[in-house]
């Protein structure tokens, strides 16, 4: 896998294969939300920050969704 974020779905992967391929990208979206909860509980974050989690959630779930 190239990085957390993208993951690497084939034709030819086995249903294991492509579960592994997805492990680490859903950790990656607990973890953001998690963050994101917790940022807006403790402190305002900005519009920018905001957006970037947002985004980062947004390619992490269609990546999951093309993989399985």
């Amino acid at each position: 896998m190239n990085s957390i974020l993208d993951i690497n779905s084939h034709n030819t992967m086995t249903a294991e294969e492509i579960l592994d391929e997805i492990r680490f990208p859903i950790q990656n979206l607990e973890q953001t939300l998690s963050v994101l909860t917790k940022l807006s509980i403790q402190h305002e974050i900005t519009s920018e920050e905001l957006n970037a989690l947002l985004n980062t959630l947004h390619h992490q779930v269609v990546q999951i969704a093309k993989a399985i």
